[in-house]
């Protein structure tokens, strides 16, 4: 994080005052900000549930850095200490009044259904005696929905609601999914007992395993008779109560601790002693450069390819669409089948194989696709020569996993190893590798820039080098590889489970993972799942399928910890999701008022909620995903553990969402990410976003796409049309710090955006500069440290779609502003480019804009505004020559109070 000083401790609870502007200043009472920010959340949060606020309050604090940056001391003792921000009535009155934890008030007009964990040593009559009373309850939970369900399809049961009330301690579901299906016009509730801690575990108790000691403080355990009847997953995962364990692997390291993170937006800053310590763990990792060759796939069978172009040659019936200056976002486009369908699956249909995708970087994907010729490696010949790699000569990496970052770290992809050549130090990857991101790598000839051991950057040049582009990877599940304490290794054929501890405690603590999906929700009204924790769920990163769910970059697998599908008004409240290995909940197709509050997420290895819907291709009027759901009052944070592609929320092909009154933190890209427009309608407002993109760049902390057209009656609720209703962005706190950029990346085509009354923070301003329109961007505050930001960036417009920017303030080089130190400078202290508050890269006298009202502040006080890309004018020169930026103005910083003053409104 970035380094800046504050002299003298403070209360948490204090804001540092100032006459001058001071840039450390404004950087520490910014994070204070922050934090009073989260109190009014975290209120909400423990008031309604039982969670504990004022621990959560000093995770935020210490996430903030307030002590190690601003030396402000964590003295947190309340949640009511001196908050910035309030919660009004208004949106308290969403949050429905707390339940009474009363079991006499929990039982009244309902039936009642308690139920214990399982004990094994139990005798066969007391199960006889089990009958969900509180007197004889139920040891398994798949018992206990079975009686539930009888009474809720019951027609002469008078109480035809049911609870199931668990009792404390872990109940593991014994390998099988609970499955709270077919639940219809009733009312069924699946909760802890009040006041108890109560976890269902996806894994299997090895509390009465037999552990053998061998060499090296390694046990091994035979699971022979545990897993005996068991389907086990391709990734079963390890974990005690409080830690996960790791597959073993090389190099080692932590995959929670030691993640390779990038510095503050990248290079803009000096590097602080912090930021270097960040980049030597680059040494958990192995180099691009060690591979001497990611093997291409053999050339196959082209995808079928489907194609609309509804600016020129619509379907009969079927609207034009011709509001993009980008050809390619008036078309609809996708693959299915032939040489995809060896990675993705044959149900796959991807924009990603199909003959006409655009953005960056398309050009690879659209000729992998109608060549037949994919780039996603089969196997790889690494370096034996480098001492790094020595390793690999002695173990057995069959059964083991390459994790490999994207050509350009946007996404992890996982291999599993089938054959490995110690001689010629070659690896053959097992079908469907790689299917974890939703597009291929660059070659050398196509991205040259993302691979410095290229041949073209060889001198003289080899310019005929067209090597598959990997980034940073390592090598895991591999038994020699067993060898630091945290680590272990599961032998599938013979069942032996072999850890190295990291105390001998562990031992009888254990669980193991093998259930991708804890529960399984379809087709059923009024379930409510409250205050219960979810745990040990198996990892799902080679699990099928995974596919691109639309235009945007990501690949998704179709599950979840608690997998919601053809479902309506289901309200999952007060959980603790826990150290899962896969996505926490995920709503698929068809669902209807679906609300997520009052949660807690954290240590994920993928998302902590997920979306995806189904269209006929283009056509999404029949609503077959997800709408009205509802995600408030949540803590999400350390996610994307083994997937960089995860975010709090990824919604794909939903719409109407409301996303409010949210703390996101702690993940590898965006905290929530729009991988298309199907309808619109959402609503993000009153979340406190940041440190987010800490794996990759070219990124923000709210990502958008929207490369594939749909049609839908969400507009008006009647007419087909490709007109979505706006989705609003407003009054959010978001740090675009790390690798993020601008506080929203509005990316390639996104459109019909209203962005309004939010503080951006280590940003940049507004983004719409592939093909995006009709987006209005105003009231907000940009707050950029770098003399080379930017408070916008636009490309072009047809008439009556173009963008309107006006009464934004917007304040760029903040790193030029005095410094405090303690012998380390944060920011760049001379201005190396010239002073452009933004640039519209079309005629700025046939825009299509309207600008007016906005505030520009730079270190000197000079605004220049750039027209077609380069041609920079003055304010005066664009109000009187373009009739752009009435009413705007510009200046220098002003003080630091004064800034802190404007977001404090905004954020109130």
């Amino acid at each position: 994080m970035m380094r800046s000083h504050c002299a003298a401790s403070k209360r948490s609870s204090d804001l540092l005052g100032g006459s001058s502007f001071n840039v450390t200043r404004l950087d520490c009472n910014m994070r204070q900000l922050a934090l009073n920010y989260s109190r009014s959340i975290l209120n909400v949060m423990a008031q309604e549930t039982n969670m504990d606020g004022i621990t959560l309050l000093g995770i935020v604090h210490d996430a903030l850095q307030l002590t190690s940056l601003c030396h402000i001391e964590k003295l947190i003792n309340t949640l009511e200490e001196n908050p910035t921000v309030t919660t009004t009535t208004t949106s308290r009155r969403h949050l429905r009044r707390q339940e009474s934890n009363d079991l006499e008030d929990i039982c009244r007009n309902r039936a009642c259904i308690f139920v214990v964990p399982s004990n094994p040593s139990s005798a066969p009559e007391e199960s006889r005696l089990e009958d969900g009373t509180m007197e004889h309850p139920w040891t398994s939970l798949h018992r206990a929905v079975d009686h539930a369900r009888s009474i809720t399809t019951s027609t002469s049961s008078v109480n035809t609601s049911a609870s199931i009330i668990l009792r404390k301690g872990v109940h593991s579901l014994q390998g099988q999914t609970l499955h709270l299906s077919n639940i219809q016009h009733r009312n069924l509730t699946l909760m802890a007992y009040p006041e108890e801690d109560v976890w269902i575990s996806g894994g299997l108790s090895l509390q009465n395993v037999v552990w053998k000691p061998e060499a090296n403080g390694i046990y091994v355990a035979n699971l022979t008779n545990l897993l005996l009847g068991h389907t086990l997953p391709k990734t079963p995962s390890l974990f005690t109560s409080t830690r996960r364990y790791y597959r073993a692997r090389y190099p080692n390291a932590d995959p929670e601790i030691d993640a390779v993170l990038l510095e503050e937006n990248y290079d803009r800053h000096q590097l602080s002693l912090e930021q270097k310590l960040l980049k030597s763990r680059f040494s958990t990792w192995l180099q691009g450069k060690d591979v001497l060759e990611w093997k291409v796939p053999p050339k196959g069978t082209p995808p079928n390819f489907t194609f609309y172009d509804f600016a020129t040659h619509p379907p009969p019936g079927v609207p034009h669409k011709n509001d993009s200056t980008m050809d390619g976002y008036n078309w609809y486009a996708s693959g299915h089948g032939g040489v995809c369908s060896e990675i993705w699956g044959p149900e796959a249909d991807s924009y990603w194989c199909s003959n006409a995708s655009q953005g960056g970087w398309a050009e690879v994907d659209q000729e992998c696709a109608t060549t037949g010729r994919m780039q996603l490696p089969v196997g790889m010949t690494y370096n034996q020569s480098e001492d790094t790699l020595s390793p690999f000569q002695h173990a057995t990496l069959e059964g083991g996993y390459v994790f490999a970052q994207h050509s350009q770290s946007w996404s992890m992809h996982m291999f599993e190893i089938t054959h490995h050549s110690a001689s010629d130090a070659s690896m053959t990857f097992a079908k469907g590798g790689g299917k974890q991101g939703g597009r291929n790598w660059c070659r050398c000839d196509q991205c040259t820039y993302a691979g410095s051991w290229c041949g073209q950057h060889e001198s003289p040049p080899r310019n005929d080098d067209q090597r598959l582009i990997g980034g940073n990877w390592i090598v895991e599940n591999v038994k020699e590889f067993l060898d630091l304490p945290g680590e272990y290794f599961l032998d599938r054929e013979k069942y032996l489970l072999y850890v190295k501890p990291n105390s001998t405690a562990d031992l009888t603590d254990f669980s193991l993972g093998i259930l991708t999906e804890l529960v399984d929700l379809r087709n059923s009204t009024n379930v409510q799942i409250k205050n219960l924790g979810f745990r040990d769920q198996a990892a799902t990163f080679l699990e099928d399928p995974w596919s691109a769910p639309s235009g945007g970059d990501w690949s998704l697998r179709r599950g979840g910890a608690i997998f919601i599908e053809g479902s309506s008004h289901v309200t999952i409240r007060g959980c603790h999701f826990f150290r899962l290995d896969g996505s926490a909940i995920f709503l698929s197709r068809r669902t209807r008022y679906v609300t997520i509050e009052c949660n807690h997420f954290e240590w994920l290895g993928e998302n902590a909620i997920a979306t995806w819907g189904e269209t006929d291709a283009y056509d999404a009027t029949s609503e077959n995903f997800p709408i009205y759901t509802l995600i408030q009052y949540n803590i999400m944070r350390e996610l994307g553990i083994y997937q960089i592609q995860s975010s709090a929320l990824g919604q794909n092909k939903a719409a109407l969402s409301k996303v409010r009154n949210n703390i996101m933190f702690n993940m590898p890209r965006a905290a929530i990410n729009f991988n298309d427009m199907v309808g619109g309608g959402d609503i993000v407002t009153g979340n406190l976003i940041f440190n987010t993109c800490r794996k990759s760049g070219d990124h923000g902390p709210i990502n958008t796409w929207d490369r594939q057209a749909y049609l839908t009656t969400l507009k008006d609720g009647q007419t087909a049309s490709f007109d979505p209703q706006p989705r609003i962005i407003r009054h959010n706190f978001i740090f675009a710090n790390y690798g993020a950029s601008q506080g929203v990346d509005n990316d390639d085509g996104s459109s019909w955006y209203h962005i309004h009354h939010n503080v951006f923070y280590m940003a940049d301003g507004f983004k719409m500069d592939y093909g995006g329109h009709d987006s209005v961007f105003e009231n907000n505050l940009i707050l950029s440290y770098p003399y080379s930001g930017n408070c916008f960036g636009m490309g072009t417009f047809l008439r009556g779609h173009g963008d309107v920017l006006r009464s934004n303030r917007c304040i760029l080089g903040l790193g030029q502003g005095s410094i405090e130190t303690n012998g380390s400078n944060s920011f760049e202290l001379v201005a190396t480019d010239p002073p452009n508050v933004g640039r519209f890269y079309g005629a700025c006298d046939d825009s299509h804009l309207i600008m007016s009202s906005n505030e520009y502040y730079t270190p000197d006080g000079v605004v220049n505004i750039g027209c077609n890309g380069n041609s920079f004018h003055t304010m005066k020169e664009m109000q009187e020559k373009f009739g752009l930026e009435i009413d705007s103005k510009g200046g220098k910083i002003p003080e630091d109070t004064l800034i802190l003053e404007w977001a404090s409104k905004l954020v109130h």
